[in-house]
């Protein structure tokens, strides 16, 4: 029997580097900017890791990609009130929003899908409901109105 240790690079995915993507990633930054950061692993290394399940880090790596589309909408909500308050225009903040709804929709489908239906059953009848109006889908035009309505509205 031999005593040779096995030989290899050692891995940059520790414990610690694991978690510290999966906070990042799940307040809403990209993979790319957090390994871009001294000491980090390479986006292939990360990729590879969530592929071959390293460490059961697939899962976790999913967990935090959908929280990351929660953050993503709440950013769409900071982007609406910015336009109310008239901190930035609606040009600007529609091509934020179709980002974000984007990614958004990507991350947590099941809560950000726009093709979101119910279908439950009650006593034999079917109810269904339908997803909220979504602010980043309204013309610039319409977006323009509501803010003149708010401002109009806030004046009496």
């Amino acid at each position: 029997m031999s005593d040779k240790k096995e030989v290899g690079r050692p891995t940059v995915m520790t414990p610690e580097v694991v978690e510290y993507i999966c906070t990042e990633l799940a307040e809403g930054r990209s993979l790319r900017s957090i390994c871009r950061e001294k000491g980090m692993p390479a986006v292939s290394t990360v990729l590879l890791a969530v592929v071959q399940d390293r460490n059961g880090f697939s899962e976790q790596y999913r967990r935090a990609r959908e929280a990351a589309g929660f953050a993503h909408a709440d950013n769409i909500v900071e982007l609406a009130n910015m336009v109310v308050a008239s901190e930035i225009g609606a040009h600007e903040a529609r091509a934020a929003m179709d980002g974000l709804k984007w990614a958004a929709e990507r991350m947590a489908p099941k809560h950000h899908s726009p093709r979101q239906q119910l279908d439950h059953t009650t006593k034999g009848e079917s109810i269904k409901t339908q997803p909220a109006i979504d602010a980043s889908s309204l013309s610039t035009s319409t977006l323009e109105e509501l803010l003149k309505a708010k401002e109009d509205a806030d004046k009496r």
